[in-house]
């Protein structure tokens, strides 16, 4: 006697069960992820007005879009990934829903024949005259047990149907929200594709006009290698001075001894990817590494760390606790401020109105000063982690926006 629901509909009501449970749902991961995404944007958004405030376009403006494009792009992913998600939720539903319709419509049919056969006992003998008229007391109680049985049965048979009726129609109401939120989620999409293609429209049109103003992009671009070059130069000759000062020339390392510096050194590595960012606001507009001129074809910065567009008078702040190991002047305005932070090194620059001194312990987001402008006059910061004398990505050290 079937009386039980298909495997494939258990499992599948098991799997939605177990998913609903979940302390946080896969939408709540993606909503909180597209909601951060959001907030970097209205971010970029107050630094691109301050940008779009000068006379002419600048790599600043045209930075700022392209970060905007960035953020969107990721929001439109995630929600790709979402509309992926829901569909094969749907397609989960729908295969719930088929294997109910199944099992419903055989139990209807096998009531049908219980019915049939209680009928057919009826008719042919009252069920007093079919329990007496047994040839045996073995055979009169076996005739006792079936028709309570069968009574029993038909009974569960039809709490069976009921059963899957309800279970028929909990999974139509899933499917019809399932399908109500995958039409909301398509006009958000849509709402993405919109906004991506107008910041692609006005990148085209900023691109554009810094290429009729490339002569002076170059002399910014070669004026910006020469500071980047000076400043690694700097850098290097005094780390690695303080390797030889340790006694760490042959392996190119500093030696610690001192447990304080060790225990620096090492809560400095463990905190990778957890380093607040130097300002608190801003977004990276040069990435670390050999990275692509925005406008000029065919150059390429060598940068040593990353840079952060911000806004005018932003404070820089240290991203770890340490010692000021330097304070140098720059080839052009402003300063570079170095922190030691045992055998780890970060670099700020360019830093105007600086507020430490050398050799003075600060703490991690202590105020070092506050940022200035580049040639172009858009306030960017320049920031490098150094262990030893070897460069690091501070991007896969600060935590992720």
């Amino acid at each position: 006697m079937r009386c039980v629901l298909t495997i494939t509909a258990v499992l599948f009501l098991m799997y939605q069960q177990w998913v609903c449970g979940q302390p946080q749902s896969r939408k709540q991961q993606l909503e909180e992820q597209k909601s951060a995404k959001l907030k970097n944007i209205a971010e970029i958004n107050k630094i691109l007005e301050e940008a779009s405030t000068k006379k002419q376009r600048s790599l600043g403006e045209l930075n700022a879009i392209n970060a905007q494009i960035q953020q969107r792009e990721q929001i439109r992913n995630a929600i790709r990934r979402e509309i992926s998600f829901i569909e094969k939720d749907i397609s989960d539903t729908e295969k719930i829903i088929e294997g109910l319709e199944n099992d419903l419509n055989n139990l209807k049919k096998e009531y049908a024949r219980m019915i049939y056969q209680a009928s057919k006992i009826s008719n042919r003998y009252n069920q007093i005259t079919f329990v007496l008229s047994a040839r045996s007391f073995n055979e009169f109680y076996r005739r006792i047990q079936f028709v309570r049985q069968y009574a029993i049965a038909r009974r569960k048979q039809l709490v069976q149907i009921l059963k899957t009726k309800e279970h028929l129609e909990n999974q139509n109401q899933i499917i019809r929200k399932q399908r109500e939120e995958k039409t909301i989620t398509l006009a958000s999409l849509q709402q993405e594709d919109e906004e991506l293609l107008n910041l692609q429209r006005q990148q085209s049109e900023i691109v554009r006009e810094l290429s009729q103003r490339e002569a002076e992009l170059r002399q910014q671009y070669l004026a910006e290698k020469r500071e980047l070059q000076e400043l690694e130069k700097q850098t290097l000759t005094l780390i690695r001075a303080e390797i030889k000062k340790t006694g760490g020339s042959e392996t190119k390392e500093i030696i610690l001894t001192n447990p304080e510096d060790i225990k620096l050194a090492n809560s400095f590595a463990q905190n990778k990817g957890n380093l607040p960012w130097p300002v608190d606001n801003g977004f990276i507009s040069l990435r670390f590494g050999k990275q692509k001129h925005p406008v000029i074809a065919n150059f390429y910065i060598d940068n040593a760390g990353i840079k952060i567009q911000s806004k005018q008078g932003t404070k820089i702040r240290a991203v770890f606790e340490g010692k000021v190991e330097a304070i140098r002047e720059r080839m052009g305005p402003g300063y570079s401020i170095m922190i030691n932070h045992g055998d780890f090194f970060t670099i700020y620059e360019p830093v105007d109105n600086v507020v430490v001194k050398e050799n003075e312990r600060v703490s991690t987001q202590q105020v070092l000063g506050t940022i200035m402008p580049n040639f172009e006059g858009t306030p960017e910061l320049l920031f490098c982690i150094y262990k030893n004398d070897k460069k690091l990505d501070p991007e896969k050290w600060l935590y992720k926006k």
